[in-house]
């Protein structure tokens, strides 16, 4: 058997007691603190602009749109709470290419309903797709700047989708030949509200490969492996093809690296840095007027990859730019929803800051041969005072939130919306969600009556 067939009968065959325990409470973090982003992301800018858009185009009343009284069709509801949950890029990290919730979670929730189906069915096609996802991920190693979420998201969507329709090894095989012409997302549109519609953009496209599939829909049944396919375009030099099979079932990435839920509403690439700078500014008591230059020191080329934008003039933008988050951890003392508004970034004290911010590659790694500054993480910070101090110390891996944080965070993003009533709601069923019968009530409790 070829790779897509074989990962098509995993998908398949997998049911809900073969998947581990710990993968499961996994999947209920991210879907839980997921659901805050896109009850909070329903109100945004992005947001708004969303829900016009889907109230104009209607659709057949199926599924409904996370913080609103919207119904509309699953593929529509799917894209609009993917977009919105990642409006502030506030929701988790992990596999998938990144950020698995806000692609797999519009999916699951869209098609479950409309059919009416269990927790435990949804989390099952929950787990199916990250690990699709995140095998496709962890293996293809694209040299291209496309967006991974995107393009790795869209084919964990179409898997998770074929999983609560019970398509069967051959038709999942469609679905992922569907959604391997589907998958695209380019990485220039980070610090836009493009970048946020890659997510939507991959559940909408999850459910309709799904759904044609379903219909006898036909595609190439070998997407991943086959000359000019999956693997072929978006891999890069590394790919391994073998390994995207490679101990299936037995090894499950989301049990054993789990998901990372998000203390800060910017980019990833940044929060190594805030773990570590915020604390440090405070337990220091140093000011943004006494310094006279940052540098951050790290293994990779200044901005680029996702933490590309050297310039910030919208709100949007600076969540793409370590500078600029510097500059707010040493004006602001925090980094939160207020810092990427445009009003904030108009201010243009942090433009002005941000020249004092100098981003550099480790010389030390430029020197050495590649394959050891690929494995190479070290990151570091260097302050220098006006009066002539130095303070110069290596990041620590970031840190994320767990446990009650989790839940507070949730409550931060959904009580003024939802209220506080059906926000217990919501956190009680996504605790118990492997007993909960019907999906549509964790719907009720996570959108409005009018």
């Amino acid at each position: 058997m070829g790779t897509t067939e074989i990962l098509a009968r995993w998908i398949a065959d997998t049911t809900y007691e073969q998947i581990p325990v710990e993968a499961i409470e996994q999947a209920k973090k991210s879907i839980l603190d997921y659901i805050g982003t896109a009850t909070y992301g329903s109100r945004s800018e992005l947001g708004k602009i969303m829900l016009d858009f889907i109230r104009e185009q209607g659709g057949n009343p199926q599924s409904r749109v996370i913080g609103t009284s919207i119904r509309t069709a699953s593929a529509q509801a799917a894209f609009a709470n993917g977009t919105t949950g990642h409006s502030e890029d506030f929701d988790d990290l992990g596999g998938c290419g990144g950020h698995p919730a806000t692609v797999l979670t519009p999916t699951v929730l869209a098609l479950a309903d409309e059919l009416h189906l269990s927790g435990a069915e949804v989390l099952t096609a929950w787990v199916v797709g990250y690990e699709l996802g995140t095998r496709l991920s962890a293996n293809n190693h694209t040299d291209r700047d496309w967006h991974p979420t995107a393009i790795y998201g869209t084919m964990a969507a179409a898997a998770a989708a074929s999983k609560l329709l019970k398509l069967d090894a051959q038709k999942v095989r469609m679905a992922l030949g569907i959604a391997g012409s589907e998958a695209a997302g380019l990485r220039r549109n980070f610090g836009t509200m493009t970048k946020p519609f890659h997510p939507g953009q991959a559940a909408r496209n999850g459910v309709i490969a799904a759904k044609l599939a379903a219909r006898g829909f036909t595609a190439d049944p070998d997407i991943i492996e086959g000359r000019q396919g999956y693997a072929d375009n978006f891999g890069g030099a590394k790919c391994s093809i073998p390994s995207m099979t490679k101990f299936l079932g037995k090894v499950y990435y989301l049990e054993d690296e789990g998901t990372r839920i998000k203390p800060w509403p910017c980019c990833g690439g940044n929060h190594q840095t805030l773990t570590n700078l915020l604390p440090f500014i405070q337990e220091r008591k140093l000011r943004a007027q006494d310094v006279e230059s940052v540098e951050h020191i790290g293994p990779n080329i200044p901005c680029t990859g996702a933490l590309l934008r050297t310039e910030v003039q919208q709100g949007l933008e600076g969540k793409f730019s370590l500078a600029y988050n510097i500059s707010a951890a040493f004006i602001d003392g925090k980094v939160d929803y207020e810092t990427f508004t445009d009003a904030r970034a108009a201010k243009g004290d942090l433009q002005a800051f941000m020249r004092r911010v100098r981003l550099v590659r480790n010389n030390d790694v430029v020197l050495r041969r590649a394959h050891i500054a690929d494995a190479n993480l070290e990151a570091r910070l260097r302050i220098t005072m006006k009066d002539g101090t130095v303070h110069d110390f290596v990041l620590k891996t970031a840190t994320h939130l767990t446990g009650g944080a989790v839940l507070d965070k949730f409550r931060m993003n959904t009580e003024a919306i939802l209220g506080k009533d059906k926000a217990l709601a919501a956190i009680e069923l996504v605790q118990r969600l492997e007993k909960v019968k019907d999906v549509a009530q964790l719907l009720d409790a996570v959108t409005t009556a009018s």
